[in-house]
């Protein structure tokens, strides 16, 4: 994060959004270039008063929003979408800029926020209640969904808009208001997007931005008593201090945390059609990606053949600008990623592992940039492999048998991902069982669908995003009984 400041600050300026406007309170918070390590825009730093200010707005909005019709909500989201769309290029630009992603990575992710927004205005469409047939002509138990209320939405820097869309999109599908605390380093397509869902016809005061840093602006939130529900994607050490302070007045949680997920080779797997998903899963981002692939455990009879063409594909990933073609991989999003990744994998050698790294280009004097790492050889029960590690690093290890690649691969405290590649399908689902993690592919990587629930075991969350259970976690359960 950049330093604050009440003087005029330099570059471009965006303001909070708060009750269908964009606000300028002081001081102001810079926003760096990845690339550059340059400040190229300023940000509020709002205060538990801007944030009152916020949570009031949405507060009063939420009143007559929950008691319009479901198919107003479902078109005002739908032509949010429709907006996302038309101004995909401004924003994969900025998101681009902001997070140091390279263009088709950021023009995805614009794709992504769309097609989810679409999907969760017809998922929320189609809630129901339940009459149970009781069998007393003189009384009915009726059971509603009604929503929550207000939702705090606070986000990450890797991917600002789709894990914003995951949260906003359904708590204001169902009926809820929203009030979003996008990092402190990735705070301007957020602001952005929310100028774009006014135009689309939400009213004032149902999706309101305060930017600022999260140990005040996000803390003001998570502590501020009208607000129902957190929805927090983010550090497992963050998440825990959220469910800490939510504690005392019982809010709901919806937690996304870390992951060290691990991907299970096995030897009777057809593994180099596999290999370039591998390396997308594992690089992706420059690594920035909470269920990328970290532990690679290869089964022995395959190591001496796997290790080189994984190794080979990883070192041959181009890094550099995100502004020039052909680049996989941009910069970090912050100093202080690129510090911890670099002390890990330093540790990692002191250890006395094998580290292999390919050189980054002459030209890239500037930014936060890390070179695609591969390390082999870590000592067994190594604390590494129990640490989330955002950037472009992977471990390889070697195993024996298919209950020993279970105890490592579960002894993480993470519990978010896995990944299994096998010629047997019985394998593969006993595998499936066996780990312990919220969503596992088998013999295949893709992005996680929006219809299917995603979220973590152990240390890696509470409750699910996406699909119709993502839908549901913004509402609550009431029971009425009816006699007559």
């Amino acid at each position: 994060m950049g330093h604050s400041t009440g003087e005029e600050p330099l570059g471009e300026r965006l303001g909070c959004w708060i009750d269908g406007a964009e606000r300028f309170p002081q001081p102001w918070m810079a926003v760096c270039d990845p690339a550059s390590e340059e400040p190229f825009a300023h940000v509020p730093v709002c205060d538990a008063s801007w944030v009152h200010r916020a949570v009031a707005g949405a507060v009063h909005a939420h009143k007559a929003w929950q008691k319009t019709a479901p198919h107003h909500r479902r078109d005002v989201l739908r032509s949010w979408a429709r907006l996302l769309r038309t101004h995909k290029d401004d924003l994969s630009n900025l998101l681009s800029r902001e997070t140091g992603k390279v263009r088709s990575a950021a023009a995805s992710e614009v794709d992504n926020t769309a097609q989810l927004t679409d999907y969760f205005a017809e998922e929320a469409y189609r809630l129901s209640g339940v009459l149970p047939l009781l069998g007393d002509p003189q009384r009915h138990t009726l059971v509603v969904r009604e929503p929550v209320g207000v939702v705090a939405a606070i986000t990450p820097f890797n991917y600002p808009l789709s894990t914003l869309i995951c949260k906003a999109a359904p708590a204001l599908a169902v009926g809820c208001a929203v009030v979003a605390k996008p990092d402190e380093h990735t705070p301007l397509s957020t602001v952005t997007v929310a100028k774009l869902a006014a135009e689309a016809g939400l009213p004032p005061g149902l999706f309101q931005v305060v930017t600022g840093p999260g140990p005040l602006t996000g803390a003001a939130l998570v502590d501020h008593p009208d607000v129902r529900c957190i929805s927090f994607t983010g550090s497992t050490d963050v998440g825990k201090e959220i469910q800490r302070r939510a504690a005392s007045s019982v809010k709901r949680l919806i937690l996304e945390l870390g992951g060290t997920c691990p991907a299970v080779i096995c030897e009777d797997a057809d593994w180099r059609p596999h290999l370039p998903a591998m390396i997308a899963q594992a690089y992706k981002n420059s690594g920035q990606y909470c269920y990328r692939i970290t532990r690679l455990y290869v089964a022995r009879s395959l190591w001496e053949a796997f290790v080189p063409e994984f190794t080979e594909r990883a070192m041959s990933l181009r890094v550099g600008s995100p502004e020039e073609p052909d680049v996989d991989l941009g910069p970090l999003n912050h100093r202080d990623i690129l510090r911890r990744v670099e002390d890990q994998v330093s540790r990692a050698r002191q250890a006395g592992a094998t580290i292999r790294q390919a050189p980054l280009p002459g030209r890239l004097t500037r930014g936060f940039y890390y070179p695609p790492t591969v390390i082999t050889n870590l000592p067994a029960h190594s604390p590494l492999l129990d640490e989330e590690i955002f950037g472009p690093v992977t471990f390889l290890l070697p195993f024996d048998d298919e209950a020993e690649v279970v105890a490592e691969a579960n002894r993480s405290p993470y519990g978010l991902a896995a990944y299994v590649f096998t010629g047997n399908l019985s394998t593969g689902l006993r595998l499936a069982h066996d780990l312990e993690a919220g969503s596992v592919w088998i013999n295949g990587i893709h992005q996680a669908l929006p219809d299917a629930p995603f979220g973590g075991m152990k240390q890696s969350g509470l409750g699910r995003e996406k699909s119709r259970f993502g839908v549901e976690a913004f509402t609550e359960l009431k029971t009425i009984y009816m006699a007559y």
